[in-house]
Order: structure tokens, then sequence, then C-alpha cells
């Protein structure tokens, strides 16, 4: 799909007046290529760890995206309200790359209905100048990816961090003024012991951080971890005991005076939360990803430039090598946002969805593909509620549909034991 053509699309809803916009940046480069992380199974490692010269080709080509895609998407009425750039480890840029692409930005966009502005980090990579240059842009938010606390499971999973770093990483935060941030963790790593994670989740409730996230371990295919299972090397968690874990964690996060507000976010006020999440999670209008590896949701359309793709998005970053208009002869294409919303307390909420992909919701909901996944749910515990406005899980059975999913889906073991 092109400019041109992408205009066509959103002139062909028929909408009119303010849309609402999440931006997506996606910066496709890391320290490490971590073992769990199911991003760079594709993305080879020279590529992954690419120096300034390197960077700077991706960083004018998407630049030139912005530019293109911006002043359109204005036009037609877009107002962004929140901004996420991920990656990849978008803290691996310098201070003057960060500034071109929020130029670019800031030139092609109205930002100031935006409510908030996030940014990813890893540890190690944050520095005193980093974080001054992210303040001053008008990054609000950050996202500390700390998985571990753990030296030993730091290393299964090729973090190139250490707990040390994590504890830096915040205090460099803080003492820049940015007081909203989030510290990742993952739970049911393979062969990681229940109270290893508690003791992990313990150093980041040391920390007082105002969000935190728990996600269970999912073991992508291709990636380092997950052939280490399929080879026995190491053993795998099956459901049951990976849902007392995340159960220990819902436990500990809610003595510490913490809510989950979709499943595995955590926060003690709701002036803390993801913003970017609930946009995407409560469906509540397009979003625009800019970048190798980013996704789009516009004008009823899946937009995507795929990993694969990274020299042909740099010599030509307007086009996108993946465009599907949603369909229910293809449900599959409409899994993030479905599972996504069921992930949250409201469900799917039947007029955002239709608003989003253009699709009746009860039509999607009876294709094969939907029947045989919420079926599966449903064997994990999944409690369905549709109330006419909305398709919902009920609250108390979220996770453990969502981690018995994740479980069957990847071949494991999937009973309770």
């Amino acid at each position: 799909m092109t400019p041109f053509e992408l205009l066509s699309a959103i002139e062909a809803t028929g909408e009119d007046g303010e849309r609402p916009l999440a931006i997506y940046v996606h910066i496709p480069f890391c320290a490490s290529k971590c073992h769990f992380c199911d991003w760079v199974t594709d993305v080879p490692v020279a590529r992954l760890r690419s120096g300034s010269a390197a960077r700077s080709a991706y960083v004018d080509a998407l630049c030139r995206q912005i530019r293109s895609y911006g002043p359109l998407l204005t036009d037609a009425g877009y107002r962004p309200s929140v901004m996420y750039w991920g990656g990849g480890t978008p803290t691996r840029l310098d201070p003057d790359e960060m500034r071109a692409i929020a130029d670019a930005l800031y030139e092609s966009f109205d930002l100031t209905a935006l409510r908030q502005w996030s940014m990813e980090t890893t540890p190690n990579d944050l520095t005193a100048t980093k974080v001054a240059a992210m303040r001053d842009l008008g990054v609000t938010r950050v996202s500390v990816g700390v998985q571990s606390f753990s030296p030993a499971q730091l290393r299964r999973a090729g973090r190139a961090h250490t707990g040390a770093d994590s504890v830096r990483a915040v205090g460099l935060l803080r003492e820049h003024g940015i007081d909203n941030f989030n510290l990742d963790l993952i739970c049911g790593f393979p062969g990681e012991p229940a109270p290893a994670f508690e003791a992990s989740l313990d150093e980041a409730l040391d920390l007082d951080p105002p969000h935190i996230s728990v996600y269970p371990y999912r073991p992508t295919p291709g990636t380092i971890m997950a052939m280490q299972i399929d080879r026995a090397a190491v053993g795998a968690h099956t459901a049951g005991p990976m849902i007392r874990i995340y159960e220990r964690a819902m436990s500990m996060l809610r003595t510490h005076g913490y809510g989950e507000y979709c499943h595995g976010y955590w926060v003690r006020r709701p002036e803390d939360e993801d913003l970017d999440g609930n946009f995407k999670y409560d469906l509540t209008g397009d979003k625009i990803g800019f970048g190798s590896g980013a996704e789009s949701i516009i004008a009823h359309h899946l937009l995507w430039n795929e990993n694969s793709e990274y020299s042909r998005y740099l010599a030509d970053p307007l086009g996108f090598s993946v465009s599907h208009r949603f369909d229910t002869a293809h449900p599959e294409h409409l899994t993030a946002p479905i599972g996504g919303a069921l992930m949250t307390r409201e469900g799917v909420v039947r007029q955002r969805f239709h608003r989003l992909t253009g699709l009746d919701l009860d039509d999607v909901r009876a294709t094969g593909y939907v029947q045989r996944w919420f079926a599966l749910l449903h064997d994990f515990g999944g409690r369905f509620v549709d109330d006419g406005h909305s398709l919902r899980l009920d609250p108390a059975t979220i996770h453990t549909a969502y981690i018995g999913h994740l479980a069957a889906t990847a071949g494991l073991h999937i009973g309770r034991a």
C-alpha cells in the first residue's frame, strides 16, 4: 500500500471529523540478542547491534516515512493522543538520532493533544545524557526491560545488563524528573523455580515503581530458549505451574497495593497506567507504525513492514510489505486486536471493534478459527460474558485462559498438574 492508496482507503470509510490515533516508532537495534525474544528470531546479530553509520541510514528512512505519512494523516483528521517508541531498544540511539526523529514527528503531526509519550529501554543502555535528552524531547514515561534481577537467569536469557544496572536506571529516571516508569519482569522462565522469580519481584517492589509488568514466558519457535526446550536442555514449566507462579505474583503485587488493569499490567494509581496499552487493547482507534518491523491498523487495514524486508524498507520506506483489509475469510489477522481486548476488564466492545475493523464481531466470532480459539480459552477456565455491548472474559479467569492458551499453542503439556 502506498500513501495515495492509504488516503483512498481512509476516504472510503466515510468517517468525518477528528480521528484518534496512536503513533508507534520502531527502533530495531539492541545490545544483545536475547534468548527469549520473539522479535529478533529473523534479525542477524550484526544488524541488531548496528553502529552509528548503519543506524544513520535507518533514521533517514524513518524520517522520510514520517514526513510522508504524517501530513496525510493530519489532513485526514487524525490527532495523536499517545506515542510509543519500542523495539528493539530505542535508547540504542544517541541523542542526536532521537532528536532527528522527534523533529520529523513534530513537523508532521499536531502533537498538542499528546497525553503520553513512552519509550522503551534496557537498563544498560540508559545514560544521564540520554535521559536528559528524552525528557527535553517530551518523553513522559519510560519502560525498563529488567526481566529478572537474578544474575543466573539474566545470563540464561542472554541479557547484557545486571541487576545493579536496573537499580541505576531507576535512579537516573527519578533524578531527571521522569517519575512515570515501568519495570518489565518475566515469570515462568524454563528451569527457573518459583522462589527465584519471587526474589526478582521482591527486588522490583523494593524500587517502588509506579508500574510493574509481569509477562508469562512465551516459548516462541525459533528463539534460542525455545530451541533449548526442544532439545530438553532446559525444562519448560507446564501450564499448571506457570499459572501458580503468576498467581503468586498477583498476591505479592496486591499486598503492595498494586491493582491489575489489564492482564500483566499493575499500578497503584490510574494516572500511572500505560495509555498506549489502553489505546491499543481498548480498541480506541487507529494506529500508525513507523519503521521496519512496525505494524499499523488504519482504515480497516492491517499494514506491516516485515523484519525480513529491512533492506527494502531502507530503499523505499513509503510502502508496506504486507497489506490486508480485515475480512472474515482471514480471521487470523484479527488475533492481536481481539486477544488484546480480551486481556482487559471491558473486553471487545462491539462498537469500537466495528469502527476499527469494519466488521461485525458476531460474524468474526462465527468463523471456525475464532470458535476453536475461544474453545481453547474455555478449556483453560476462561468464562465468557456477553452483554450485547461487549464480549469479555470474567476477570477472575483472564490469567488462567491466557497462560493456558500460551502453553497449548506452544506445544507444551497442557494439563493442570
